[in-house]
């Protein structure tokens, strides 16, 4: 008897139409009155963050951004606006992730979603139930407020899921509109905010099998699942809630807290496999912000080409929370599927033990505040 395998059966991704270039972003943020206080960093902060536009549901070009991102009070309004932002980019890409899987909605009995830029009930899995004609006994499994390691708590809840009811199918749908909750204060913070977020959501569709053989080529096959809270980094990622919006504060000293524990909890969730880095062909980090990506290749001796995709999705849409790994993992799978060199750069020194093996070995971790860090071990199967 073969034990159960989950695998990702389709993934899709997407963001709102609207597009904002980081020079406009930066424009925009330098001609703003009331910003004395933190004026004279704000080109710096913009030319450093490597990204070059974002999506964005409400930008900061919209008539009378200026004011209502000023504004107090503003709670109800910006959660109205993230349900009707929400909802359509939610059923587009859950049902363009059903479609590559080439699953029916039958096939799916359990809906995760993930957010940490909204609140409302019923929430959005609610109407996406109705929406893509899902089960009305479909499970709903909702994560909030887990920052950008959420994607992967909705995986390993949904990878539970299938796993203890082989043949069913689970729908993991990660969605973050951040520039609904922007604000325009005077504040350091929420300058580096307005320069990095922005707006996306990616989803996933997991299935299990009794029989890996059955599992179509260039799919990941979900391995060991390890969270993890660092001591002593509260402050590093944390989350609030104020009556404008959602806030998010980020720590100076945030990469140096990742770079000294990532490591050893790289190590030792890799040994739990009778891995080791060298072994790992595919890096899926999120694309937290350069210093984040710095720390991240610095810590573990990863090159930038090795980060490819991260630093791409970077540069093309910001930081997107908790769907920017699977964009990220998205464009690995892609690229194993259709034999891209980009898995491979600067790995030449273990193509023949890659070769060798029955698939790639990848590894994925993203962090939530805490710190903690959320870290999947797959394999790509032949």
């Amino acid at each position: 008897m073969q034990d159960t395998q989950v695998f990702i059966q389709g993934i899709a991704s997407g963001a709102p139409a609207a597009r904002l270039s980081q020079k406009e972003a930066a424009a925009f943020m330098a001609h703003l009155d009331g910003l004395e206080k933190t004026h004279d960093r704000i080109e710096t902060i913009f030319e450093h963050t490597r990204i070059q536009e974002r999506h964005l549901a409400y930008s900061l070009l919209e008539p009378g951004a200026a004011s209502f991102l000023r504004k107090h009070g503003t709670l109800e309004t910006r959660m109205a606006m993230y349900e009707s932002h929400a909802l359509p980019l939610a059923e587009r890409v859950s049902q363009a992730a059903l479609e590559n899987a080439g699953c029916t909605t039958d096939e799916i009995d359990l809906v995760v979603f993930v957010s940490s830029t909204g609140f409302l009930a019923p929430g959005i899995d609610a109407h996406l139930i109705k929406q893509l004609g899902l089960k009305l006994d479909t499970a709903r499994h909702p994560v909030l407020f887990m920052g950008c390691a959420a994607a992967l708590v909705g995986l390993r809840i949904a990878s539970d899921h299938v796993k203890a009811h082989p043949g069913h199918g689970a729908l993991v749908v990660c969605l973050e509109l951040s520039s609904l909750n922007a604000s325009l204060e005077d504040d350091l913070n929420d300058v580096i905010i307005h320069s990095i977020f922005g707006d996306g959501c990616a989803a996933v569709v997991l299935r299990s099998v009794n029989e890996p053989s059955s599992i179509p080529s260039g799919r990941a096959i979900l391995r060991e699942q390890r969270s993890v809270l660092t001591p002593g980094t509260e402050d590093g990622i944390v989350l609030g809630l104020r009556d404008n919006g959602i806030t998010c504060t980020l720590s100076r000293h945030l990469p140096e807290m990742i770079s000294t524990a990532l490591p050893d909890i790289t190590d030792q969730h890799l040994a739990k496999a009778n891995l080791e880095r060298s072994d790992i062909a595919i890096w899926a980090v999120h694309p937290g912000g350069t210093r984040i990506l710095n720390s991240v290749q610095e810590c573990l001796s990863l090159s930038e080409a090795q980060l490819k995709h991260s630093w791409d999705v970077l540069s093309e849409y910001g930081n997107m929370l908790s769907c920017a790994v699977l964009f990220v993992l998205e464009r690995h799978l892609y690229a194993c599927r259709h034999n891209n060199s980009h898995d491979t750069i600067e790995l030449t020194e273990h193509t023949d033990k890659l070769k060798a093996s029955r698939g790639k070995n990848g590894l994925a971790f993203s962090f939530s505040p805490g710190i903690g860090v959320e870290m999947l071990h797959f394999e790509i199967s032949a």
